[in-house]
């Protein structure tokens, strides 16, 4: 039972990943499977519908797009990354390549990718500049079921990116 002090956050990983327990490998590949193909389509490509194949319907998602709050719907996932990157960078032209995937023995995935993209529409009240981005991401994702339930968003994109958005940031982040 939760207590009324916990979390959001803490009822998710309390349900999700927690007990620590190894998987088989079959689960391991299964599961580097589902976030392969979610980053690729849902996170490569801006496919919406990869959300409806790869992602749990209550989600817990800790990522810079949403600096104030976890998000912790599939839907609000959706309308985070449509609103955000969907809009701001051109997906005729962008690039993604993974360069990592690693399966925990508890069969947790983590992957590592680099992105690019031309930025060509507003972004958190910044303007395109329309200069060709790098994004560089780190992912640590919990499968349950054949569906992410958890993902911990990790980058270290190059300067370039993170000056652009620099005052928007610092208002987020500092107090």
């Amino acid at each position: 039972m939760a207590s009324a002090q916990e979390s959001v956050g803490d009822r998710f990983r309390r349900a999700a990943c927690t007990d620590g327990m190894p998987v088989s490998r079959a689960v391991q590949r299964a599961n580097a499977a589902v976030v392969r193909s979610f980053v690729e389509q849902g996170l490569g490509r801006g496919d919406l519908t990869a959300f409806d194949r790869y992602v749990a319907p209550e989600i817990w998602v800790s990522t810079g797009l949403k600096p104030e709050a976890p998000i912790t719907s599939r839907e609000e996932y959706k309308r985070v990354v449509a609103s955000t990157l969907g809009v701001a960078l051109s997906s005729t032209n962008a690039t993604l390549d993974i360069q990592e995937v690693l399966v925990t023995q508890d069969g947790r995935v983590i992957v590592r990718f680099v992105a690019h993209a031309d930025h060509v529409g507003a972004l958190n009240g910044v303007p395109a500049t329309n200069r060709r981005l790098t994004l560089a991401e780190t992912h640590l994702m919990c499968v349950r079921g054949g569906k992410i339930v958890e993902n911990y968003v990790g980058a270290l994109n190059p300067l370039q990116w993170e000056m652009i958005y620099s005052d928007k940031i610092k208002r987020q982040v500092l107090p």
